[in-house]
């Protein structure tokens, strides 16, 4: 299972966005496929997510962090709620992915995307 990591927000606006994003994966790659997690102010946190995984009988979860960067929230408070996860549910895998800024995908959409307003 593959389980996106999102910030959090308390208003409902800011998280439709990652909301519908999840949704459309999902529709792709079914729901067992693709949830969405919350670090701060919402639920589902991850803990939630990989426990509800862990229950449906998942043996590997990784998770995508929605950040740009390791640096601050994804090192601060990801990765140690993974490193916890991974003895807490221990034999299943859990891995901590790149975060989305850093796939070299991502850096070649933006230059498209940079390309494309230059114009």
């Amino acid at each position: 299972m593959l389980i996106l990591i999102a910030h959090g927000s308390p208003n409902p606006r800011w998280r439709d966005s990652v909301e519908t994003l999840t949704q459309s994966l999902q529709a792709t790659l079914g729901p067992d496929k693709v949830q969405l997690a919350y670090m701060q102010y919402t639920p589902p946190t991850l803990p939630d997510v990989a426990f509800q995984a862990a229950a449906m009988g998942i043996k590997k979860i990784r998770a995508l962090p929605l950040f740009l960067t390791t640096e601050g929230h994804v090192d601060r408070h990801i990765r140690p709620l993974v490193d916890k996860l991974r003895k807490d549910l221990a034999p299943i895998e859990v891995e901590l992915l790149p975060p989305l800024g850093q796939h070299p995908l991502l850096r070649e959409l933006l230059c498209k995307i940079a390309l494309q307003s230059s114009e």
